[in-house]
């Protein structure tokens, strides 16, 4: 693995106490910012509400958090990159917690508006930068682990969120629960800027035309834009039939009361796919990990849609299905850094754009599918995206092979 993605041989790492502890960190303030991203998406009747807008204009707030993750991350790891990780950490952090300040602090819908697009720019830095920072803490022997335990903290918001955002409707408003949230991110800041070390590693110039050429070299190297391209199709197929997964499954189950259960359910197993393919890309490497998810993605999607007869079959098959989607981006974002080289920061950056750009695309793409077809065909069109996601993902194999 490359110097960029983990620690060199010679580094000093630290005890796997202290490095599991300082792991745990980075994933306790994923969760915050799973939280932030999720919260609303709980009481979105509540956020009109208090702003003063129609229900369809707060999907824009989602929007605009998704496009400026997307635009924004790249950008913001080209340019703090030469100042270590820890650095990109400490200043994605101090923008989620300003954004959701800001959030929090007025009902006027377009200075919202900003606040989400900060928090967008925060989260995407943190996330890629979290990444590489567990990946060095933990050394190449348990780089891989080490992502799955960061992508736990956003699984587990997932699980955690949107019910607490139901629970807490009548006794605090969402902009409250914001409040709550910035806290959180100001005792992360201090507890990251104390006591949590990065493993220094080799780096190159920093000068301007440099990270051009670095850029440059990123776009260049199959093994990087291959699996990007991986990434984009595989969301693309998760958030089509995430998108509705909810009237989906209301009309699969027998009661439509059981959904709560059903999508409390998919976010456990979403805690388990994350920590099960950390494991795997440790045990049989990332490439066979990447594509043993997709793979298995696509099937479960064709099981769920050949399954609508049964309830039981349909209920088990979406759950490995999400267990499964969420297991993807940790072994991904490890066979990228591998391929990537010195400029594995940026690209796991581009995996988060990828990320964005292809649940954006899914949700269109949903969108438009249903004026069309019924519902219960919404599966076979996502494990067609995920199919096409199997061809790029083999290819950046081979040719990861060859060299």
């Amino acid at each position: 693995m490359s110097a960029a993605a983990t620690a060199p041989a010679g580094a000093q790492l630290p005890s796997r106490a202290r490095g599991n502890a300082m792991i745990s960190v980075l994933a306790l303030s994923c969760f915050v910012f799973g939280c932030a991203y999720q919260y609303i998406l709980g009481v979105p009747d509540q956020v009109a509400e208090i702003v003063g807008i129609d229900l369809s204009q707060v999907s824009l707030m989602m929007g605009v958090y998704g496009v400026c993750n997307a635009i924004g991350t790249p950008l913001l790891v080209m340019a703090l990159t030469p100042r270590g990780p820890k650095t990109l950490l400490l200043v994605s952090l101090a923008l989620m917690a300003a954004g959701m300040a800001v959030c929090a602090a007025t009902p006027i819908y377009s200075i919202i508006l900003a606040g989400r697009a900060i928090m967008g720019v925060g989260n995407g830095s943190f996330a890629a930068t979290a990444y590489i920072a567990a990946s060095r803490i933990a050394g190449p022997a348990r780089s891989a682990s080490a992502m799955s335990n960061v992508a736990l903290g956003f699984s587990a918001s997932f699980v955690f969120a949107l019910p607490a955002a139901r629970v807490l409707r009548d006794v605090i408003t969402w902009q409250q629960a914001y409040w709550v949230l910035v806290a959180a991110a100001a005792f992360a800041f201090i507890v990251i800027a104390l006591a949590v070390k990065i493993p220094d590693v080799p780096t190159s110039s920093s000068s301007s035309s440099q990270r051009a050429t670095d850029v440059l070299r990123v776009f260049k190297n199959p093994c990087v834009v291959l699996p990007l391209a991986c990434t984009a199709l595989m969301f693309v197929g998760y958030a089509s039939m995430n998108t509705y997964i909810t009237p989906f499954m209301e009309g699969v189950l027998p009661d439509p009361t059981w959904v709560s259960g059903a999508l409390f359910a998919f976010g456990l197993m979403s805690m388990v796919g994350s920590k099960a393919s950390g494991w795997a890309a440790d045990r049989f490497g990332s490439a066979p990990a990447v594509i043993g998810c997709v793979a298995l993605q696509a099937a479960t999607l064709v099981a769920l849609g050949a399954s609508t007869g049964s309830w039981a079959a349909a209920l088990v098959a979406a759950c490995l299905w999400t267990g499964i989607s969420w297991g993807f981006l940790p072994a991904q974002n490890s066979f990228i850094m591998l391929n990537a080289g010195d400029d594995a920061a940026f690209a796991v950056s581009l995996s988060n754009s990828s990320l964005q750009l292809g649940s954006a695309l899914g949700a269109f793409v949903a969108g438009g599918f249903i004026v069309c077809l019924p519902l219960s065909a919404m599966p076979f069109l996502s494990a067609a995206f995920t199919l096409v996601a199997v061809v790029a993902e083999v290819a950046a194999l081979r040719l990861a092979r060859r060299r």
